[in-house]
């Protein structure tokens, strides 16, 4: 199983896609934080005012674009090459001629796209908190989203933490809803397509389900207990469903 894992990472990793969208992940948080360095504030994008931006605050605030392309794009794009492109030019062909189960396959796949999504997001709140620190007002208070006191410094901590973790968990759920859809479409750009139009779709359905495409304000929400309960019960209904269909697929598809 580690071996398989092992393979599957270096597999990810050597592809010059992969470094792509991750230096595009990167240019793109050190944009976004540049602009609110010479602003000063963070306007909210859904008419909530604005905010002024410290260092205490700007991990979780620089999500607010951050999330947005993470898990509308670079994500779906990371995934889509990795499982479609792969069942779609037949490489996988080779690597089921080893002899191990289907379901190790399957599981150390996942692993590696979850390892490396982890990475994404890390590599998100590594960049935030240097820069916050060296680059932004020192303060010993901030406001939780929504909130009209202040919270203190330890509080921050938490609350970047939770978010940065929520925000994975939300990803993970992108990573499992786009190989149940690979598995089906082999064709890395309809596969792309049709999460996004299936993305859209369970958003109709649910409201907490725009996390599949815009995370921010519902992660922000659901760090309000009195609104967290329908966002946890689409979080893990999601995830539960889309492994089921993507491993029962993957041991029944014929290669």
């Amino acid at each position: 199983m580690l071996g398989i894992w092992h393979s599957e990472m270096e597999r990810i990793w050597k592809r010059k896609s992969t470094c792509s969208l991750y230096v595009a992940y990167i240019l793109i948080i050190v944009a976004i934080i540049w602009s609110y360095k010479m602003t000063g504030t963070k306007i909210f994008r859904f008419g909530e005012g604005s905010m002024l931006v410290n260092n205490l605050n700007l991990p979780w605030l620089m999500m607010s674009e951050v999330a947005l392309f993470l898990t509308l794009a670079m994500l779906p794009i990371l995934y889509v090459d990795q499982l479609s492109g792969d069942l779609y030019s037949g490489a996988y062909r080779l690597y089921m001629l080893r002899p191990y189960r289907r379901l190790w396959f399957w599981l150390a796949k996942m692993l590696a796209l979850s390892i490396t999504t982890v990475i994404f997001v890390g590599t998100g709140l590594f960049i935030s908190v240097l820069a916050g620190w060296f680059l932004f007002p020192h303060s010993a208070t901030f406001l939780k989203y929504g909130a009209s006191t202040p919270s203190t410094l330890s509080d921050a901590i938490t609350y970047i933490l939770t978010f940065y973790l929520i925000l994975l968990m939300v990803c993970l759920v992108k990573l499992m809803l786009s190989s149940a859809v690979c598995l089906f479409v082999s064709r890395p750009l309809f596969a792309y397509l049709s999460i996004l139009v299936l993305s859209v779709y369970l958003f109709k359905l649910s409201r907490p389900l725009i996390m599949l495409m815009d995370p921010f304000r519902e992660i922000l929400l659901a760090l309000r207990i009195d609104n967290s309960f329908e966002f946890w019960m689409c979080t893990g209904g999601m995830l539960v469903v889309c492994i089921i269909i993507s491993c029962v697929r993957w041991q029944k598809r014929v290669f």
